[in-house]
């Protein structure tokens, strides 16, 4: 397997998890689901304790196995610890109050957003604090570079307006309206929480954090629904196998009492609606908005 290895014996399933054991997780998942498994079991040398919180929110439950050489223990449930962001100087703040930035926080990061995209970063700490700016980590330094003139308002607004030129339903087909459809999503929802039951929506940082805005992972806010029910609503675009584990972690680090997961009608995957159907808090899906051009 591109994550790891894989074998069977009379319908047990025993799977090695090398790579990102929590992200390789759900497809983990898969394996049991496709092969009609009797029993699956899961092995990993790292996050061992984060991979069995997981198994825990499932129907039947994998068992989770910690390696240490070649040495196998069971691998007992552990919480992610959370990493708190730095308070933003004021100076900082005020450059991130323009339309259509929103400031959201991410395990110690503060990030500036537009309709989903990064489009500001604050690094340093202190007096020493600045805002980078640019779209995602390595514009933000190409940026600074060709543009040594403009200020950090100047550069934010003109960013921010290339950004709203091209994430729209009527623009032509641009990287800029490729990337992190899915936090798009979700920056529509936040609009109009109404769209899928919701009266409030407040965002809320994935489990684990991103490498890049190339990384795919659920874009996940938390509210109340009409009903009064507490619910973890998860975002994604594309068929992401991680997609249910990880909105199954998020809620429950939250305490929701359900799970609505949104996405396209052509990516809802017969694979994710069985994974989907083995979670022990419910799940139910529902079509997302689509505010690409297409």
């Amino acid at each position: 397997m591109p994550w790891g290895a894989a074998l069977e014996h009379e319908g047990v399933w025993t799977a090695l998890l090398e790579v990102s054991p929590e992200r390789s997780f759900g497809q983990a998942l898969v394996l049991g689901v496709r092969n009609q498994a009797v029993s699956l079991d899961l092995i990993a040398a790292e996050n061992a304790g984060a991979v069995a919180r997981r198994a825990a929110l499932f129907d039947p439950s994998p068992t989770v196995w910690r390696l240490d050489g070649t040495t196998l223990s069971p691998a007992e449930p552990e919480e992610q610890v959370t990493v708190v962001a730095a308070d933003i100087e004021p100076h900082i703040a005020d450059l991130l109050a323009l339309d259509d930035v929103v400031v959201i926080t991410e395990h110690g990061s503060i990030i500036g957003e537009c309709l989903g995209l990064e489009v500001a970063r604050v690094t340093g700490a202190g007096s020493e604090q600045r805002l980078d700016v640019g779209v995602g980590a390595y514009d933000q330094g190409a940026f600074a570079a060709i543009n040594p003139h403009m200020t950090p308002i100047e550069a934010l607004a003109e960013v921010v307006a290339q950004v709203l030129t091209h994430r729209r339903k009527n623009a032509l087909t641009h990287p800029i309206n490729r990337m992190v459809r899915e936090r798009w999503v979700r920056s529509e929802l936040m609009a109009d929480p109404s769209q899928i039951g919701m009266a409030t929506l407040e965002i809320v940082e994935p489990m684990l954090p991103r490498d890049g805005i190339r990384d795919i992972a659920i874009a996940s806010a938390i509210g109340t629904a009409t009903d009064g029910d507490k619910v973890l609503v998860a975002c994604t675009v594309g068929i992401d196998l991680d997609a249910v584990p990880a909105a199954a972690d998020l809620a429950h680090r939250h305490n929701a009492d359900r799970i609505i997961i949104v996405l396209p009608d052509r990516d809802r995957h017969a694979l994710v609606q069985a994974i989907a159907a083995q979670s022990r808090l419910p799940i139910e899906f529902a079509t997302s908005p689509e505010p690409w051009p297409t």
